[in-house]
């Protein structure tokens, strides 16, 4: 019965949670109707068997406990045989069913049919809670939200809310949908969707996502997106999508089951023609059905991706975990992937015995009120030094060249070479030095003037994530032969950011099509490969690549689309736990596999020698399911050891 009912446990689990609509009463039913049938079908057959099967009225208990217990089997043993055209496992346990009672065995026909209930009840359990994460996904849509419209304040039903909409969220509340905060600022907790562990700063003009919870201060957002299209439903839907795929290893067991089902049943015919002995017969089809064999893959399927999605991990597909077992190459994007994807100062040098704070301070005076992302990493590192700017009386930004601010009737340049030059200021031999100091680093070198004298410079670069050499060991630990970044910068550049990063090749000056070139060059010459990037400009390579991982995807549609496996955050461990993770599930399938072969087996010839019956056979047909179910659990819980950890699960 196994066999086929694996897509409606998945769908029916997910629908249900879905529904934020169902009374208390609805979702008791629900949960329990399932637990009726074998309970009840256990009394009928313990004071069946405790009375005589063979008197009546005891005799009908135990033919009730057959009606109740086999129905659903022969149900879908008759659809399967005349709608799908298709002998399956149920069709054995029929034939094991009706043999029974056609022998007067009542009560073992009872507890064959029960024990194959109570195994499939008992993979439903175990299905529903790997299916955990995701629920918790769908428990983080609000069902209702507080908004603003004619200067009114009302809540109404999430499905009503429109975009464009004013949303506020008080203190502790959840952030009911997407949006950009338009007024106030809060400290909102993001962990659910990103993973994050700290709060984020959210103020005027930042996004905020539905399901995140706002733990301090007063937000009001403009709503961007409608319920059915927030990055929390984009997820739960892949997640549903990708538990209900199939991977070829699956398939494998689907063909097996199809063969196997008219050989068991021949082989019943044997035992019963040699021996005569329609009970041994009986047996025989008993034990040979493969649900411990046709269960392995999909149980440790939708466990890895639910314990995949909790920890920020959005795998497309059992199909998906098989591929990254066999992945031979990782190639990176630089920036936003190793790289923070934004400026930073990475060095500040004072000229003429200048204080390094003053040329910060005046630097960060003529940025104030700037927009350019360099402005935003200088005003940073005075903030962080507590270099504090002034309010420029003037400012005029020079497009190409810096900007010229003027404070205290004295200018305060801040720019390139070209801008000095144009001032008619010469560059000194401090300065050209930093200059060229910074561009053997690939480090954008920023000369800083006050009047007619140059006093400083500034170093500005992309940098290196701080974890990144630590995640690419794991990786390399994982079995990976090549790691190697492609990127658009030059290759000083490129060279000098990822110099400590443990990469094997550094490949720079690369279009995007370049990018999508090489990865097929590497495919044609054998490599099996995986594309991690930001899921925008890289979604070609993405897509090229036979596994593609796109990083930091929240409200990045195209990463979503693109990629195989999309994180929800920019932590690169997730990397190597995705790669952990997905070997580990294709690790127990396999191993659970071997398992019901091994047990069925065994079962087999002791039911064709004669040494066990028809509900010993249930039993150990049922001890096979069992374990693999548990097999496949372990799963919910696994973690990977990364480099530095000292404890995984």
């Amino acid at each position: 019965m196994h066999d086929v009912a694996r897509e409606a446990i998945v769908e029916k689990e997910l629908s249900v949670c879905h529904s934020c609509r169902e009374t208390r009463f609805d979702r008791f039913v629900e949960r329990y109707q399932e637990f009726i049938n074998p309970v009840v079908c256990v009394i009928l057959v313990s004071v069946a068997w405790i009375k005589g099967e063979s008197e009546p009225p005891w005799i009908y208990l135990a033919l009730a406990a057959c009606v109740l217990s086999g129905y659903p089997i022969v149900r879908n043993s008759v659809v399967s045989t005349i709608t799908n055209k298709k002998l399956n496992a149920e069709v054995l346990v029929t034939c094991a069913l009706i043999a029974s009672i056609w022998v007067g065995e009542y009560v073992a026909g009872a507890i064959v049919a029960l024990m194959m209930n109570i195994g499939e009840l008992l993979e439903d359990i175990t299905i529903a809670k790997t299916g955990e994460a995701v629920r918790s996904l769908m428990e983080l849509e609000a069902e209702t939200a507080r908004v603003i419209r004619n200067g009114r304040e009302m809540e109404i039903d999430i499905e009503d809310v429109q975009v464009g909409d004013l949303v506020l969220v008080k203190p502790g509340e959840k952030i009911p949908i997407d949006g950009r905060v338009k007024e106030g600022r809060g400290e909102v907790n993001q962990a659910p969707i990103t993973g994050e562990s700290v709060l984020i700063t959210k103020e005027p003009g930042d996004e905020v996502y539905g399901g995140t919870l706002n733990q301090v201060g007063v937000l009001k957002i403009d709503v961007t997106r409608i319920c059915t299209e927030t990055m929390i439903s984009k997820i739960i839907d892949m997640v549903q999508k990708a538990q209900a795929e199939k991977p070829p290893i699956e398939r494998v067991a689907d063909r097996f089951a199809a063969w196997f089902t008219p050989t068991m049943l021949a082989l019943a015919g044997l035992v019963w023609f040699g021996t005569g002995e329609v009970l041994r017969a009986v047996t025989v089809l008993v034990v040979a059905c493969p649900c411990a064999l046709v269960i392995a893959t999909p149980t440790a399927v939708v466990a890895g991706i639910g314990n995949a999605a909790r920890r920020g991990m959005l795998i497309k597909g059992g199909a998906v975990l098989e591929v990254i077992g066999k992945l031979t190459t990782f190639v990176f994007d630089k920036t936003g992937t190793l790289t923070y994807g934004s400026p930073t100062v990475k060095s500040v040098r004072a000229f003429a015995g200048t204080p390094e704070q003053q040329v910060l301070s005046l630097a960060g005076t003529a940025e104030r009120h700037s927009e350019h992302p360099l402005a935003e990493a200088i005003l940073n590192r005075c903030k962080q030094q507590e270099a504090w700017p002034f309010d420029p009386d003037e400012t005029e930004v020079i497009v190409g060249r810096g900007i010229v601010a003027r404070k205290d009737g004295m200018d305060i340049i801040v720019g390139n070479e070209r801008l000095f030059g144009e001032k008619g200021i010469a560059i000194t031999p401090d300065a050209r030095q930093f200059l060229n100091d910074m561009a053997a680093t690939g480090s954008t070198g920023v000369l800083v003037g006050h009047g007619t004298e140059i006093i400083g410079g500034i170093g500005i670069a992309d940098v290196l994530k701080a974890d990144v050499h630590e995640s690419i060991q794991d990786i390399k630990k994982l079995g990976i032969k090549k790691v190697l970044m492609l990127t658009g910068d030059n290759e000083n550049v490129a060279r000098a950011i990822s110099e400590d990063a443990g990469l094997d090749e550094i490949v720079a000056d690369l279009l995007p099509e370049q990018k999508l070139d090489y990865i097929q060059k590497l495919k044609a010459q054998g490599a099996r490969v995986a594309m991690v990037g930001d899921g925008i400009n890289d979604a070609p390579a993405l897509v090229e690549a036979d596994v593609g991982i796109a990083m930091g995807v929240i409200g990045t549609d195209a990463a979503i689309e693109a990629a195989d496996i999309a994180l929800t955050s920019d932590d690169l461990g997730k990397v190597s736990e995705s790669i952990a993770l997905s070997r580990k599930t294709v690790s127990i399938i396999k191993q659970s596999l071997f398992i019901s072969i091994a047990i069925n087996s065994v079962a087999l010839v002791l039911a064709s020698t004669g040494d066990i019956g028809p509900i010993i056979g249930a039993i150990i047909h049922n001890i096979g399911s069992v374990v693999v179910v548990g097999n496949s659990s372990r799963l919910i819980g696994y973690r990977f050891k990364k480099t530095g950890q000292t404890l995984s699960q």
